[in-house]
């Protein structure tokens, strides 16, 4: 009889060991791109070693024991990719970002970001709302979706005007290829932060949007969605989202040049 017990308690460990261990095989597929800029995603030598993705993914796939690979593709092949199952994860998103949202799993908040409006400091006008830009031509990101602002492209109350980066969006409202653009604090105040003339742009005082920043996970994704959502929650309570965020003074808005 004890003979059977330990030969059935061997099995139970050999289980478990193997479950361990396969974990510790897993690998997650975690997407980024060129619109994701710095602080967000650091490239050295085209691959990526630093920022909020990396720094925050390292903590999830420590915490949940899984390996991660990254993978740099288009902003515009990110739905059809993630709906496929061909990427696991897209780290920083929002339902109203991807039009197939519903078809995704979505994480808890990880941060909240707003969109904000730059023009170039010598812009003579007045602006305090939405409704000031008309007319104008307004940077953006290519393949993404601004909720707030759709209603007013689609009436051409101002134009669109697609690039792939917030950089080059900064290089053309510098150059007076654009009147103005649109982009996330985060990446506003990081470039503002490391550019050589940020006396040269003004942020206008209002917010496009305040939303939530969330994992989007595809629907057969090798990971439980509870599970990931635990260790985020572990992680934002021993502070060390909040720690990442510091580290590139994500809350420091006190530095973010607002024109009032």
């Amino acid at each position: 009889m004890k003979f059977c017990m330990f030969i059935k308690l061997g099995v139970v460990l050999l289980f478990v060991s193997s479950q361990a261990w396969a974990n510790k095989d897993l690998t997650i597929l975690l997407a980024y791109g060129d619109n994701d800029g710095a602080p967000y995603a650091i490239e050295e030598s085209d691959k990526l070693s630093a920022g909020l993705i990396k720094d925050i993914s390292t903590e999830l796939a420590a915490f949940l024991d899984l390996n991660i690979e990254y993978v740099k593709i288009p902003r515009q092949r990110i739905e059809r990719y993630l709906e496929n199952n061909d990427i696991h994860i897209v780290l920083f998103s929002n339902p109203d970002w991807l039009s197939n949202s519903e078809k995704l799993q979505w994480s808890d908040e990880i941060f909240y970001e707003q969109d904000l409006v730059v023009v170039r400091e010598d812009n003579p006008k007045t602006f305090n709302k939405i409704e000031d830009l008309r007319g104008m031509t307004l940077g953006t990101i290519r393949g993404y979706r601004y909720a707030n602002l759709q209603p007013y492209f689609d009436d051409k109350f101002f134009v669109r005007y697609d690039v792939s980066t917030l950089e080059v969006n900064f290089i053309r409202l510098s150059l007076n290829r654009i009147d103005s653009l649109v982009g996330a604090n985060v990446l506003i105040n990081y470039y503002l932060k490391t550019s050589q003339n940020p006396e040269s742009f003004k942020v206008l005082p209002f917010t496009v949007s305040s939303h939530p920043v969330k994992a989007a996970i595809s629907p057969n994704a090798p990971i439980d969605i509870n599970k990931f959502n635990a260790a985020l929650s572990q992680l934002k309570s021993e502070g060390v989202i909040e720690a990442i965020l510091e580290k590139y003074q994500i809350n420091n808005t006190k530095s973010l040049k607002i024109n009032k």
